[in-house]
C-alpha cells in the first residue's frame, strides 16, 4: 500500500473507533492488553535475535501494563437498567 492509502485506512480506522461505544472502555482496554500480549508474544517468538525479541517483548509488557492501569483507574460500567416488560405476562 501507499502512504496515501496507509492515511486513508488509519483514518477510516480512526473515525470507526471514535464512532462505537458499545463496548464499555474498561472492558475495551483490558481485551487490547490482553491482545497486544498475545500478538507481540507470536511475533517477537519469530525472531531470530534474542536481543530484539526482548526489546519488543519488553516494550509490549509495558504497553500492556498502561492499557491495565488505565483500565483499573476508570470507574467501573454502570448496568443497563431496562424498563419493564409492558407485554402482559404469560404466568400460569
Amino acid at each position: 500500500m501507499s502512504a496515501p492509502e496507509l492515511d486513508n485506512l488509519a483514518d477510516s480506522i480512526t473515525a470507526l473507533a471514535g464512532a462505537r461505544n458499545r463496548i464499555p472502555l474498561p472492558i475495551l482496554l483490558r481485551e487490547t492488553a490482553l491482545n497486544v500480549l498475545i500478538l507481540s508474544r507470536i511475533a517477537s517468538n519469530r525472531l531470530p535475535d534474542k536481543l530484539r525479541k526482548e526489546d519488543i517483548e519488553t516494550a509490549a509488557d509495558h504497553l500492556v501494563t498502561q492499557l491495565r492501569h488505565a483500565a483499573w483507574e476508570l470507574p467501573p460500567p454502570t448496568p443497563e437498567i431496562f424498563p419493564p416488560d409492558p407485554s402482559p405476562s404469560h404466568e400460569t
